[in-house]
């Protein structure tokens, strides 16, 4: 799946000095003369053409997603087979698919986020420089477009033992790359948000992936793979976070504009 280009971030300055200076004076406090019908709270000036620019952008959303199934073929396919269960809730940045394999439950989460903090770089927004034309000429075409690179935390828990294989894994062009493996408890290994994070790193986490022997670094790559965490795993990963950033985005929208709109 081709994956559409970052919407470019909102960049434009604006002189608040300079904006105040052109509208119209200011009326002192004890001569001001109001309405009878006074300005509701929060009803700025700007309101109406900010509600207007996000229908806009909501409109255009909906009008390209009306030629979109709303299960893609990709999901269809991925949920046909049986295998893995999604579990993903509108609006949440997690998504976690399970799956059972023999005894053991294997659970993998990862973060449509990461689509926005590793995606495309935009030469029409350099960041290592100041100057437009020099950045221009340090971007690499090879490497200025391509897929997210997003990250992952597989957990590995079996019916009969305490503990849980924990690894942590990234998308790339050949399926996932393992950049760490520990064993925790199951509830530490479960362990959502920055406290857990916080606790597991309290925890001896085993040795850079990358310095194991070679022999064990294949090793692992085929006990995940017999487990169905392979190339094509990661393809759906991408995929299907591509999808819900965009269903997100469109859901977004309609929710901002409304709240300026009220």
């Amino acid at each position: 799946m081709s994956f559409r280009a970052v919407r470019p971030l909102f960049r434009a300055s604006v002189n608040i000095a300079g904006a105040r200076r052109a509208g119209p004076a200011l009326v002192p406090l004890a001569v001001r003369a109001f309405g009878s019908t006074p300005r509701r709270l929060g009803s700025g000036e700007t309101d109406s053409n900010l509600a207007s620019a996000l229908a806009a952008e909501h409109k255009f959303e909906l009008e390209n997603a009306a030629q979109i199934p709303e299960t893609p073929a990709f999901i269809e396919q991925f949920k046909t087979q049986g295998i893995w269960d999604i579990e993903d809730v509108p609006g949440s940045d997690d998504v976690t698919i399970t799956r059972k394999f023999g005894n053991e439950t294997i659970k993998l989460t990862f973060q449509i986020s990461d689509l926005d903090s590793n995606s495309f770089n935009d030469p029409a927004f350099p960041t290592s420089s100041t100057d437009p034309a020099a950045s221009a000429e340090e971007i690499d075409p090879e490497t200025s477009e391509g897929p997210a690179s997003i990250a992952c935390s597989l957990v590995i828990t079996k019916s009969a033992t305490p503990g849980a294989l924990m690894v942590d894994l990234e998308t790339c062009d050949e399926g996932f790359e393992i950049t760490n493996v520990a064993v925790y408890e199951k509830n530490l290994a479960e362990a959502k948000g920055a406290e857990g994070d916080w606790e597991r790193r309290s925890k001896y986490m085993g040795p850079q992936f990358d310095h194991l022997d070679q022999a064990v670094q294949e090793a692992f790559g085929a006990y995940l793979a017999e487990r169905g965490v392979d190339e094509a795993l990661a393809d759906f990963v991408l995929s299907y976070s591509e999808h819900k950033e965009q269903k997100d985005y469109v859901s977004w929208l309609d929710q901002v504009r409304g709240f300026v709109e009220q």
